[in-house]
């Protein structure tokens, strides 16, 4: 009787249908999602399960946020949103910016994003296929799609906190970088010599 009930308290979780829909179109859930994060944050050790026996791994990030991960499928739209976002943290770290406070509290303007200045950053961009603003405007609606940002206006745009999946990212690629680097003696951070 009690596994009973609990397959009924599985089949009767509020917004079941809309959350397992946006977690499969790939959407991040968070706060800003109202009802869907609520619902996900109340019921999490239903959803985990339940989803895990349909062959999703939902994942519950540190800063509060939903997503279904899937190592599988870098898609080519994942790869424009990466490079993006990897030109955004190098050039507000070159700027000296604190990386993680600026991106989750300026509003940028397209006009003023680095990615078409600068003979290497536009090199990256042709690479992934973006080579005007347009280009970058579409990027953005993209990435507000998943959760990851937000158009303020038809100028500007802010990040919501699910771009920390970015972030983790290219800050765990910082530090490898920084690992790998030979110290400045001309030997190996183990010691070796090159």
């Amino acid at each position: 009787m009690k596994s009973e009930e609990k397959s009924n308290a599985v089949l009767d979780l509020p917004n079941l249908a809309e959350v397992f829909e946006a977690l499969r179109r790939g959407k991040h859930i968070s706060a800003r999602d109202g009802e869907l994060f609520h619902a996900l944050k109340k019921h999490e050790s239903l959803f985990e399960p339940l989803f895990s026996k349909l062959g999703f791994k939902m994942v519950h990030h540190t800063h509060d946020f939903f997503y279904f991960l899937d190592t599988s499928n870098f898609t080519d739209l994942s790869s424009k949103m990466a490079v993006f976002m990897f030109i955004l943290v190098e050039s507000l770290a070159d700027q000296g910016d604190t990386v993680e406070d600026t991106v989750m509290t300026r509003r940028f303007d397209f006009k003023d994003l680095p990615h078409l200045q600068g003979e290497r950053y536009q090199t990256y961009m042709r690479e992934a296929g973006i080579t005007t603003t347009e280009d970058l405007v579409a990027i953005v609606r993209t990435m507000e799609r998943f959760g990851f940002a937000r158009r303020m206006d038809a100028e500007t745009f802010c990040f919501d906190v699910p771009i920390y999946r970015f972030l983790d990212l290219c800050m765990d690629m910082a530090g490898q970088a920084a690992n790998a680097e030979p110290t400045a003696s001309g030997a190996s951070s183990n010691g070796e010599e090159l």
